[in-house]
C-alpha cells in the first residue's frame, strides 16, 4: 500500500498513540479518504473491529475486516425472570373458558419465546480485555453510556468519524464531540473517480445538485417498481417517512396497520439490556395482535445471525399517521419501532447499504441542508440516486 504524506503523518500520529498512556485516538476525515484502510493498516497485534450496528459491522466485514456491534462484543447474556410466564400459567389453570384459555395460551407461548431472547449485561470477560486495541467505526453513533462500557477494559480505542456529516442525535456522539487526534481531508487515490464519493465531495463543498440524467433525478421522474428496486430509501421529513412507507407497504400488497412477516422494522430507541439499538434494522418473523396498546412481535437481525428476538412493541407507532409523540411513562412499557423501507436519514447515521434512493428534503434543514445531504449520500456503498425538485 502506497500512502500519500497526510496518511503517512496519520500512521506515525496512530503509532505514537500506541506509546502513551492516552485510550482514545480520534481519526476524522471526509469520505473517501481512507479512514477505515488507514485503521486496517495501523492495526498490529490483537485488533478488534466493531460498529454500533448490524448494518456498519456488516460493511467493515465487506471491506474484509473481522468485524462485530460493539453490543457483540462487549455484553452477554443473563438469566431472566420467569414471574410473568409463571403468572399467566396461574391464570390460565384458573379459568374455564375456552376463548379466555386460547388467548392466555398465546401468550404464554409468547412468554416462552421471550425467555428464550437474551437479556444482556457489561460481558467482564469480553474478547476486548485481552485486545491491543478497538477500532471503532461510525462513532458518531456510540452514546455516553456504550462509551464509557468500552472504556472500562482499559484497551486502546481507535475511532474513525466524519465530522461533515449531520450532528449526532441526542444520547449520542460521545467520541464525535470533541477535536481529532488527526483530520484526513485528502481524498485517497483509489477512491477518486468513485462517483459516490465526486457526488459526496461536491456536496461537502455546497454544490448545488441539478438533475444530470446519472445520479440526480427530477422529482416524479421515478416509478414504483424503481423505488423498490432500492436497498434503503431517505427523506428529510417524520411525515414523508410516514407517508412513503405506506406507499412501499401497498405496492408489496400489505394492507394490514400492523406488521406481518417480512416487514421491515427500525428500532427508534436504545434498549442494550435486550440488544436493541435506535436505528436498528429489523425483519418480523411474526406478529400477534392481543387487541391491546401493544404488539407481540418475534423479529429477526436480517444482517446478522443473532437469532431471533421476541419484544412487545407499541402499536402507536405503526398505526398513527401524524407521528404524535406519546408520554414517557407509557414508552417505557414497551419497545418502539415503526415501518423501515424509508427512514429519515438522522435514522440512519451509522449505516449503509449498497443502492440508496434519496428524496431530497434538505431544504428544511436551513444551514445543516449540505450536512444533511452529504449524510445521506455517504450511506450509499455502491449506487446513489437523488431525487430533486
Amino acid at each position: 500500500m502506497k500512502l500519500s504524506y497526510q496518511q503517512q503523518q496519520a500512521i506515525d500520529a496512530i503509532g505514537r498513540w500506541m506509546q502513551t498512556d492516552q485510550q482514545v485516538f480520534r481519526l476524522f476525515g471526509y469520505a473517501g479518504t481512507g479512514k477505515t484502510t488507514l485503521a486496517k493498516y495501523a492495526a498490529s497485534g490483537a485488533t478488534l473491529f466493531c460498529a454500533f450496528t448490524g448494518k456498519a459491522a456488516y460493511v467493515l466485514r465487506q471491506k474484509e475486516c473481522e468485524a462485530f456491534t460493539i453490543h457483540q462484543l462487549i455484553y452477554c447474556p443473563k438469566e431472566r425472570s420467569k414471574t410473568k410466564l409463571q403468572e399467566l400459567e396461574a391464570e390460565q389453570k384458573n379459568t374455564t373458558d375456552e376463548e379466555e384459555i386460547e388467548r392466555l395460551q398465546r401468550l404464554i407461548d409468547f412468554e416462552h419465546k421471550k425467555l428464550n431472547s437474551p437479556s444482556f449485561v457489561l460481558n467482564q470477560d469480553s474478547p476486548v480485555k485481552q485486545a491491543d486495541c478497538i477500532v471503532v467505526d461510525e462513532c458518531s453513533m456510540v452514546n455516553e453510556q456504550m462509551a464509557y462500557d468500552l472504556m472500562s477494559f482499559g484497551t486502546k480505542i481507535l475511532v474513525l468519524g466524519d465530522p461533515a456529516q449531520l450532528p449526532p442525535v441526542m444520547g449520542h456522539g460521545f467520541f464525535i464531540k470533541a477535536k481529532p487526534d488527526y483530520m484526513l481531508t485528502e481524498i485517497h487515490r483509489q477512491a477518486k473517480g468513485n462517483p459516490i464519493i465526486d457526488l459526496a465531495t461536491k456536496v461537502r463543498q455546497r454544490e448545488i445538485l441539478e438533475p444530470n440524467g446519472g445520479m440526480i433525478i427530477p422529482w416524479g421522474s421515478i416509478t414504483p417498481d424503481e423505488v423498490l428496486g432500492y436497498d434503503q430509501i431517505l427523506v428529510g421529513r417524520n411525515k414523508t417517512r410516514k407517508a412513503t412507507n405506506r406507499k412501499i407497504r401497498g405496492l408489496l400488497k400489505r394492507q394490514s396497520d400492523i406488521p406481518v412477516e417480512g416487514d421491515r422494522l427500525v428500532c427508534l430507541r436504545n434498549d442494550h439490556e435486550v440488544g436493541l439499538l435506535n436505528g436498528g434494522i429489523w425483519e418480523v418473523e411474526s406478529c400477534f395482535d392481543p387487541g391491546d396498546d401493544h404488539l407481540d412481535m418475534i423479529i429477526k437481525d436480517p444482517d446478522t445471525d443473532s437469532g431471533y428476538l421476541a419484544i412487545e412493541a407499541h402499536r402507536h407507532y405503526f398505526v398513527d399517521l401524524d407521528d404524535k409523540p406519546i408520554p414517557w411513562w407509557i414508552r417505557k412499557e414497551a419497545q418502539e419501532f415503526d415501518y423501515g423501507y424509508a427512514l429519515t436519514v438522522h435514522k440512519s447515521q451509522g449505516s449503509q447499504w449498497d443502492k440508496v434512493l434519496i428524496f431530497d428534503e434538505s431544504g428544511v434543514f436551513g444551514r445543516e441542508a449540505h450536512k444533511w445531504m452529504y449524510t445521506a449520500v455517504t450511506r450509499a456503498a455502491k449506487e446513489v440516486t437523488v431525487v430533486v425538485r
